[in-house]
């Protein structure tokens, strides 16, 4: 495995390129992480150590769009969509942690026509 990325290093952000302002849009946020529970085991037996992600925030040009501090609820390679409208062209900015210390971020920009 030491050769894989770190969990939550492959991820997509998408939004669509132009909008009105004050426009609703839906943002779309894919990472891919394999949310280990701690309760499976490898082919030798051994118990493969709990990762899960801790924490998700995104933020549109620094203010905050959500946060939120995961549980075991959560699937692997989470996919979350959400509404939002802006007034100006700016970037999204999803940063997220998990259990081991790895930490992923991405960004996508949107611009806001007229």
């Amino acid at each position: 495995m030491a050769n894989e990325p770190a969990p939550g290093r492959n991820a997509r952000l998408i939004v669509p390129p132009l909008v009105r302002a004050g426009e609703e849009f839906l943002v779309k946020l894919l990472i891919q992480h394999p949310m280990e529970t701690g309760f499976r085991r490898d082919v030798n037996g051994n118990v493969l150590e709990a990762n899960l992600l801790e924490s998700l925030s995104m933020d549109f040009d620094g203010q905050s769009v959500f946060t939120a501090r995961t549980t075991h609820a959560l699937t692997a390679n989470p996919f979350l969509t959400f509404v939002v409208a802006v007034k100006q062209s700016g970037s999204f900015n999803a940063r997220w942690k998990d259990a081991l210390g790895n930490a992923g971020s991405i960004s996508a920009s949107v611009r806001v026509a007229g």
